[in-house]
């Protein structure tokens, strides 16, 4: 698996200036979506008493991030949330921009104690009486009351464990958290979505151009943090591991934590649309964007 070295000459900041310099990477006050997403391009369907899994990403970039996983028959229809990173009526909007009464969501996963991905977490986890999973850290670190902190459940990285129906396997991550975990989730069937090798869902991070974050109005210390080994995937890092990830059975890569102050939609599917290009990959390119949910992206 590949990862980010240093990019920029001075050393890497204090934990005392990465804490001065957080509220100002995270935005609030997001506008709502006004509309439900365009419907997605057109895949296989499903075999005959098969139902697909389904991923949507409710929302991705430094404003927030959540992704609805749902797989099963009707009868017994499972559906998990990874990460809250928004409020928690903006993720009760969002679900029902895609379909989901939130009602229905059976468990939430946290990645990390980011705000832009734990944001919602406590209300939305207390309101619908959820269980919480995340590492012992992340639980920790996370600003949750003692009564949602009872439901919460201990992820240990490389040791799968059964969410909801589906199987969540957490891998460590260099990020600067408490103690951050990647994630490949698989449903009943088989079907894989996450970050690894041999999925049929690809998120893939593509958070920076290196050029506009060199030239861009982050201070230096900031610049340092995004670009250093516990930061964030630029697009040509993100394009360089893809080999690495590409399979046989993968069909679609989603364009994930977007940057919209140093990154442009159109950069990164260049990025990585020549990868896939260049390795004869059919998987289809979405690209997710803070403000409104993606298309359902259905795996048969």
């Amino acid at each position: 698996m590949w990862r980010q070295g240093t990019l920029f000459s001075p050393p890497d900041p204090s934990t005392a200036e990465l804490e001065a310099i957080e509220a100002v990477e995270v935005p609030v006050g997001l506008p709502l979506p006004l509309a439900a997403p365009p419907p997605a391009p057109s895949v296989p369907t499903a075999a005959a008493g098969r139902p697909p899994l389904r991923v949507a990403v409710l929302g991705s970039g430094s404003g927030g991030n959540a992704v609805v996983l749902e797989s099963g028959p009707e009868s017994a229809r499972r559906r998990i949330l990874l990460d809250a990173g928004f409020s928690c009526r903006e993720i009760e909007l969002r679900l029902k921009l895609v379909g989901i009464d939130p009602k229905t969501i059976d468990a939430l996963v946290v990645t990390h104690e980011h705000t832009d991905h734990c944001r919602g977490a406590e209300r939305f986890a207390r309101r619908h009486r959820l269980s919480v999973y995340a590492t012992a850290g992340t639980i920790e670190a996370l600003p949750i009351s003692a009564g949602t902190g009872e439901r919460a459940v201990v992820l240990r990285s490389g040791e799968p464990c059964e969410v909801a129906g589906f199987v969540v396997e957490p891998f460590a991550i260099p990020h600067d958290a408490r103690e951050p975990i990647g994630l490949v989730v698989e449903d009943g069937e088989g079907r894989r979505v996450g970050l690894a090798a041999d999925l049929d869902v690809l998120l893939l991070e593509t958070n920076h151009d290196l050029d506009m974050l060199r030239n861009g109005p982050y201070p230096w210390v900031l610049k340092q943090r995004v670009a250093g080994r516990h930061g964030h995937l630029s697009n040509r890092e993100a394009a360089d591991g893809l080999p690495e990830l590409i399979s046989a059975r993968l069909r679609w890569v989603v364009l994930y934590h977007l940057s919209r102050t140093n990154n442009l939609p159109a950069l990164a599917a260049s990025e990585v649309g020549e990868m896939l290009a260049r390795e004869g990959c059919p998987a289809v390119l979405e690209i997710s964007n803070q403000f409104q949910p993606t298309p359902w992206l259905e795996v048969p």
